[in-house]
């Protein structure tokens, strides 16, 4: 419990006080209201004291002894006294203040450091910030208004619509994340207004729609013809590098995967026995199990001969893996004289899955999408590496065949070693079926 005591304060007196391990509170007897808080180290004048309507005494320092005096205390706190009398609450004003000079950079740091963000976002807002809103770094929150936001806008837009977009989107959280951040005593926002919704209200939002690209059937034969004839040229000059690539490349084809995801694939999250891998710190933050199919298991047998580190796709660099496959990805795309990024791959995979028939909570657990939280049969809809293999090998079955690396007839190789699998009572069952 806090210790009061009264006195009538003067220069003297308060200089006597002793300092205490315990906080002690003095009131002084000349001026109610005012009081001296005294510590192991400090002693700090404040005005304690209710204001009206209010059920509470609120305090408000006023500045520590003798750096201030006891009357200059007192002058402050008759004009602090004054305002509580009027309803005014000083440590608002002094939140309002300090929420004035807060800075673009002041909230961006404050956005990152409490938000669990991945470091691909975190590089992209860096990059933003330092980069295309270098100007406003130092620029107070509260000076920034939808005029120079408008502009902006338009100005980055001539650069990359899309880009624009992108950098107005984060500004947009920012200010989401200052609204809730920084509050009077009443939990009223000192920024109640976001200006970027002047790129709403006059629809300049760019709104760059979903790239349609992907391979045709009649170029994944090229295609994979040609990541085999820069991967063997590598092979031949030792450019490891490139085999590395090559086979990532390949990898993502017949997986659909996200390529940062596949980038820090791990050995120990291979398993060749169990006939699957592991995907873990995804862009959806689940874990998936997904079956390794023929084509994947000759890539993995490749990998395992270039071994270099804990990586499946290990390199000699700083990270320990791929980190930018662009310019291996230029010299497949120009000798199969195609213009292919690697997530048209991913769109790739999934149509050709769609074309099959398989199902949508298959389709997305294999690409590692998330069911939305509303839908309740996805939820319960679990799927494992058992049950995704048999869908997986379809689809590998299918490039396969577009490509002219397996033939039509290999169909009833495949149904062959499907039924291999079956115990005899399965396949008793399975005849009974066909013959009813």
């Amino acid at each position: 419990m806090t210790l009061i005591h009264k006195l009538r304060f003067t220069e003297a007196e308060v200089a006597a006080i002793p300092f205490s391990n315990k906080r002690t509170r003095w009131h002084d007897s000349a001026m109610p209201g005012l009081v001296l808080d005294v510590t192991n180290n400090a002693k700090v004048f404040r005005v304690y004291k209710r204001i009206p309507n209010h059920f509470v005494p609120t305090s408000v320092s006023l500045g520590q002894f003798p750096s201030l005096t006891v009357e200059s205390a007192r002058k402050l706190a008759r004009k602090v006294m004054a305002d509580m009398a009027d309803g005014i609450n000083p440590n608002d004003q002094k939140r309002q203040f300090r929420a004035s000079a807060v800075t673009l950079l002041d909230v961006y740091r404050a956005y990152i450091e409490q938000r669990e963000l991945k470091p691909s976002t975190l590089s992209g807002y860096k990059i933003n910030v330092c980069n295309y809103l270098k100007d406003w770094q130092r620029k107070r929150l509260s000076e920034l208004t939808e005029d120079q936001i408008a502009k902006r806008h338009a100005e980055l837009s001539l650069r990359s619509r899309a880009q624009a977009d992108n950098i107005m989107r984060m500004l947009r959280a920012f200010f989401n994340f200052a609204k809730f951040e920084y509050k009077d005593s009443n939990g009223v926002s000192l920024f109640p207004h976001n200006p970027v919704a002047i790129i709403s209200a006059k629809r300049a939002w760019n709104n760059i729609g979903r790239k349609q690209t992907r391979l045709r059937v009649s170029q994944l034969q090229p295609f994979l013809d040609a990541i085999d004839s820069v991967r063997n040229d590598a092979i031949c000059y030792r450019q490891d590098f490139t085999v590395t690539v090559c086979d990532y490349i390949e990898f993502i084809m017949f997986t659909g995967l996200r390529r940062g995801e596949m980038m820090k694939l791990s050995w120990q999250d291979v398993h060749l026995a169990d006939e699957l891998f592991l995907l873990k710190d995804t862009k959806n933050s689940d874990n998936v199990e997904l079956p390794l199919t023929e084509p994947l298991k000759a890539i993995l047998a490749r990998r395992q001969e270039y071994r270099v580190n804990d990586y499946v796709f290990g390199v000699a660099n700083s990270c320990g893996h791929i980190v930018e496959p662009r310019k291996i990805l230029a010299k497949v795309n120009a000798v199969a004289e195609l213009n292919i990024q690697l997530h048209d791959l991913r769109r790739t995979y999934c149509s050709i899955a769609e074309s099959l028939g398989v199902g949508l909570y298959t389709l997305k657990r294999l690409l590692n999408h998330r069911t939305g939280r509303n839908d309740v049969t996805g939820g319960y809809t679990i799927l494992t590496a058992d049950e995704l293999r048999e869908p997986a090998q379809r689809i590998t079955h299918k490039i396969l065949q577009a490509a002219g690396r397996q033939p039509v007839d290999s169909e009833i190789h495949e149904l062959k070693k499907q039924l291999s699998r079956l115990s005899r009572e399965q396949k008793l069952l399975m005849l009974a079926e066909l013959v009813h």
